[in-house]
């Protein structure tokens, strides 16, 4: 019995071909949100409750709902009216839930607060912005109100603070002390209080804050980049892995960012051409047809092959278990559309621009030291150089000709490529320096835009009707029994 037990209880894991599609379709994301409905609502058929849930997922699963949180002076009016006429939002304010006339006059702050999220609740219920999703303006206020939301399961898609710049809040500063000296002070005590509320919002929403600073931009441009924003979702801590591809040729410094990625997030660095040599000494089929082509120098392994060497590392146990950043590789946009096809196609795309002129230079200065085979720069002020010029030595890879012909490949192929990827991939400079750019890198990993759309969807198949067979004992179809049982109990939803 012990043996059985032990059986059950062995680890499991998830076959790689199923985690693209688990995170194509946000299968995690989609039970979390599940499970957190049926703990605010505790419905008495849970079943029939997840049944009705999951259709409702469907219909309101990429509308945005958005709490606008801006300083007294700012026109949050207008700017959720630009939401309305660009994405249809329905602007919601602190005078729209009171018109429900639940809430009294003479009652403390904590039944105000639960009657505006009943309110609230009330008004999503009906299902009228099911469709066109809400933007919550000048409310919630204070925490109690957004906890108050929050326990009756009101959760927002995005909450956007704007920001003054400094500017504007020295301006500001000094009409609020004009006005102090000309006894009004009630801009001055509007100020603070937000202040002090703003702190306990922002406590309270914490984990899908985002901060947008004013600066010079009119209210038009500023609602363009917060629609932009509503396009990216916040990691909701699904459990997943970069598969990362740096595409840049030698000299773009992919190499030294990927090398500096391993160490960041205990990735596995899988550099195409050292791979290559590796399966080139190996005693397999592969091996064989590779070592066929070094006495041909005008063929290359063709893209078919190339692939398949990836594919055979990537699918490796260390490369499923922590992830991996790719290099060296794809050269072309076949070798593109190739690794999209792959069961674990790669969640980030990042290209490294660098001129070409920068990527010459960088590849003719560099020598090897020939004993210790250290890496140098002849074209910096290293003092330490001079010492054992003698002891430099050129690599092969970096002659003239070898290196002109490999940047030429590579400029030819990009623009094909950056076509492909579309808005899936980042663009990053890497003639900037080396902290500048991983920086750039970092910030590139930490957007949410880890489960992009697929730049290369599987065809279906397509199914002939003539193929397919009838059989007499297939099962009915129930859909004839919808006027046979008596009509599901309807849960409403917000």
């Amino acid at each position: 019995m012990s043996d059985f037990v032990d059986a059950i209880k062995r680890p499991l894991s998830i076959p790689p071909r199923f985690v693209a599609y688990s995170e194509k379709h946000k299968i995690y994301e989609l039970f979390q949100e599940l499970s957190k409905q049926l703990i605010i609502d505790q419905p008495d058929d849970h079943i029939l409750y997840m049944k009705q849930c999951l259709e409702h997922a469907i219909r309101k699963r990429d509308i945005p709902r958005i709490i606008l949180i801006a300083p007294p002076d700012f026109d949050k009016m207008a700017l959720a009216e630009f939401f309305q006429k660009e994405i249809g939002l329905y602007p919601i304010t602190l005078e729209d839930l009171e018109e429900k006339k639940i809430i009294k006059k003479n009652v403390c702050l904590c039944n105000e607060s639960e009657s505006l999220a009943m309110n609230m609740r009330k008004l999503l219920k009906t299902g009228a912005l099911h469709s066109s999703g809400w933007i919550l303006v000048d409310v919630p206020r204070t925490k109690k109100e957004a906890r108050a939301f929050q326990r009756l399961g009101i959760i927002p898609t995005h909450i956007f603070q704007i920001m003054s710049n400094n500017s504007i809040e020295e301006e500001f500063t000094k009409t609020i002390s004009n006005d102090y000296l000309g006894n009004n002070d009630n801009k001055k005590v509007e100020m603070q209080k937000y202040k002090k509320n703003l702190r306990e919002l922002r406590e309270a929403y914490a984990n899908c804050l985002i901060e947008i600073e004013i600066g010079i931009r009119s209210i038009e441009e500023l609602g363009k980049d917060c629609i932009a924003l509503t396009k990216i979702k916040k990691h909701s801590g699904a459990p997943s892995l970069f598969r990362i591809v740096l595409i840049g040729s030698r000299g773009s410094g992919c190499r030294t960012v990927a090398k500096y990625l391993t160490k960041r997030f205990d990735l596995i660095h899988v550099d195409f051409n050292y791979i290559l040599k590796q399966v080139r000494l190996q005693e397999t089929p592969i091996g064989e047809v590779l070592r066929s082509f070094e006495h041909r120098w005008e063929e290359k392994p063709k893209p078919e092959m190339r692939i398949k060497i990836i594919d055979n590392y990537i699918n490796k146990p260390e490369c499923a278990n922590k992830g991996w950043v790719l290099t060296s590789y794809p050269i072309t946009v076949e070798d593109f559309e190739l690794l999209d096809m792959m069961d674990t196609p790669p969640n980030k795309v990042i290209f490294i621009e660098v001129s070409a002129e920068i990527r010459k230079e960088r590849l003719l200065n560099r020598r090897y030291n020939i004993i210790t085979g250290s890496k140098h720069n002849i074209s910096s002020n290293d003092n330490n150089n001079k010492s054992y010029d003698c002891e430099l030595g050129l690599h092969p890879n970096d002659y003239i000709n070898v290196v002109t012909e490999e940047i030429s490949q590579y400029d030819n192929n990009v623009e094909e490529m950056l076509k492909y990827a579309g808005e899936s991939a980042f663009i990053i400079d890497g003639s900037a320096d080396e902290r500048s750019v991983r920086e750039s890198v970092e910030g590139c990993l930490m957007q949410s835009k880890i489960y992009s759309e697929p730049r290369k969807p599987r065809q279906k198949a397509v199914i002939d009707p003539y193929d397919v067979e009838y059989d007499p004992e297939d099962e009915p179809d129930i859909s004839i029994f919808d006027t046979i049982m008596p009509p599901e109990f309807k849960y409403t939803f917000i």
